[in-house]
């Protein structure tokens, strides 16, 4: 029996876009060399036709992402790969709660996603497994190769994508890889805050992305919206009045890019 899971953490998101991100990361003194520098790569199969770019697996609440460090470029990658469903749907009894295998390294987990300025909930699941995986086989996933991305997937990702989506490995050999996305993210300690800030910034083709979080209960939610506003003011940073989702937008910008 399938129903929708009940979230019980909230991430508060308020997010800056061009040079709103550029001005932002100026006020908050962010230095590159002290964030921890990544490249992530999204999958999806892009359809051009008389709108533009359209994204099906991304039109279907899929999101299949992978982070690799900029450090490591040894004969083996540490491969965090990432199966986000948002909005979620309904999902089977074996996914109605968070899990966790630490033996095999990887981690679902239902929240609710909050972006700024409306800060509307949306539930979100994601299922993270951090991999060993051969430089060879990773290169393979990001070529133009039909099928190579599922040497990146874990069982538990396959599984999910089955019992929540009904997509199989067959519906995943077109997928196109889309990427570099440039990422580089803080952690820092704000007094105003009781839990740790989160800044991430992403940059590609001529987009720039700053995204400022924290992660809270969903009891605390509200109030944490109102603190992370009053603390970036503290900062000389005013929130931007409208949201965009990063995702979307970088996702379709690198669509584009495919066609020339």
């Amino acid at each position: 029996m399938t129903k929708t899971p009940t979230a019980t953490a909230a991430e508060i998101k308020i997010s800056f876009a061009g040079d709103e991100a550029r001005n932002a990361a100026r006020a908050l003194e962010l230095e590159g060399g002290e964030g921890r520098s990544r490249t992530i790569h999204f999958w999806d199969s892009p359809k051009k036709g008389g709108d533009g770019v359209s994204l099906p697996l991304l039109d279907r609440g899929v999101i299949l992402r992978l982070r690799l460090d900029d450090e490591d470029r040894g004969s083996k990658r540490e491969a965090e790969m990432t199966v986000k469903l948002r909005p979620c749907p309904p999902l089977p009894s074996d996914w109605q709660e968070n899990l966790k295998n630490e033996e095999e390294d990887w981690e679902f987990t239902i929240e609710e996603d909050r972006t700024g300025p409306a800060f509307t909930p949306v539930l979100s699941a994601s299922l993270q497994a951090d991999r060993k995986v051969k430089a060879e086989l990773v290169e393979s996933a990001l070529g133009p190769e039909h099928g190579a991305l599922d040497h990146l997937l874990a069982k538990p990702h396959r599984d999910l994508l089955k019992d929540a989506v009904g997509l199989k490995k067959g519906d995943l050999s077109d997928l196109r890889a889309l990427g570099p996305v440039h990422a580089v993210k803080w952690k820092q300690d704000w007094d105003a805050l009781a839990l740790p800030v989160a800044i991430e910034e992403w940059t590609t083709k001529d987009l720039r992305f700053l995204e400022v979080s924290v992660r809270v209960s969903t009891a605390d939610a509200a109030e944490t919206q109102k603190q992370l506003g009053r603390a970036l003011r503290n900062r000389n940073v005013e929130p931007p009045q409208s949201g965009e989702s990063k995702t979307q937008a970088v996702l379709t910008a690198l669509a584009r890019g495919l066609e020339r």
